[in-house]
């Protein structure tokens, strides 16, 4: 009888994340941080503080708003020291105020990237909206109900650079979603400001299909995902090292619309819609991704001339 030969397995690939320079295997990276958020705007007869009707979660070089708005009711940002987005979700309407260009009307589903400085939404009609900032917004930053998770930095994180290398235009612009086509060749619809990059993803009329999911990592940036229509399945895995007291379960995290989860790098992430009905999510990064801008999907690339595009 011929004897039979063990062969051990060759250990994968490493390479180096972030930019202290960890290596895939030796290290465990920083748990997914995720927060559920209530789903209907307040009563029209409510008078509820700001801090009252909005939530906000940080990631190390972003922030997540979401906040609940009556008509005329308004969120006002002052001296802010760079561009930041709004979401308005379908059948709500705003108005963007800043200095020297006035009142810019907003009708969702519909993106705002706002300029630098002060600036003020008012809500035409009631309804729920969402903003991304980044971390140069120290005032903004201190709003996040997450802040102890960075009281140290994650060394795996690229942090932004001090000031926004490109400049935005300095006007507010609005881009409808019904002025968008679905192009199979473009990964979703992207967006981008002088540091933050958004992927809004279209409408889904049913679930994922299982064979066709899509695991990767990232090795040096966060991801937000943030759904606000339907449920959805984060699936999250965290790489073996070779110490087994650092392994951790796969964590198969289902979510209820409207939800904030942060993936750090280093994570083995897919997500899935499920249930019935409709289905929507965006996913948000900082600063903005090279390799969506070196493929061309970035929809608003020629605001930001001698940034790779």
């Amino acid at each position: 009888m011929k004897e039979s030969v063990m062969k051990t397995a060759s250990p994968p690939a490493t390479r180096k994340l972030g930019p202290a320079g960890l290596t895939t295997g030796t290290w465990v990276p920083r748990l997914p941080f995720f927060h559920e958020l209530p789903d209907s705007p307040p009563d029209e007869s409510a008078s509820l503080s700001e801090d009252r009707r909005s939530s906000y979660v940080r990631s190390q070089n972003f922030i997540v708003g979401y906040t609940s708005m009556s008509a005329g009711e308004s969120l006002s940002e002052l001296d802010l020291p760079d561009e930041h987005i709004v979401l308005v979700p379908e059948a709500m309407e705003i108005a963007v105020q800043v200095p020297g260009q006035g009142a810019v009307p907003a009708v969702g589903p519909a993106l705002v990237i706002v300029p630098e400085g002060t600036s003020q939404v008012v809500a035409t009609s009631a309804g729920a909206l969402w903003r991304v900032f980044t971390t140069r917004a120290v005032d903004v930053v201190a709003r996040a109900c997450n802040n102890a998770v960075y009281a140290e930095p994650d060394p795996a994180v690229a942090p932004l650079p001090d000031h926004p290398p490109v400049p935005g235009p300095g006007t507010v612009r609005v881009y409808r979603a019904d002025d968008i086509p679905v192009d199979p060749a473009r990964f979703g619809r992207i967006f981008r400001t002088d540091s933050l990059m958004f992927n809004w993803f279209h409408l889904e009329h049913v679930e994922r299909d299982t064979d066709k999911l899509s695991p990767h990592v990232h090795d040096d940036f966060e991801q937000a995902s943030v759904t606000f229509q339907g449920d959805y399945i984060h699936h999250l895995r965290s790489p073996w090292t070779p110490r087994l007291r650092e392994w951790r379960d796969d964590n198969h995290l289902q979510v209820s619309s409207p939800s904030i989860t942060i993936i750090p790098p280093g994570n083995v992430h897919t997500s899935r819609s499920v249930g019935e009905g409709l289905h929507q999510m965006v996913d948000v990064f900082a600063p903005p991704r090279t390799d969506f801008i070196e493929r061309g999907w970035v929809l608003n690339a020629s605001d930001y001339p001698g940034s790779g595009t």
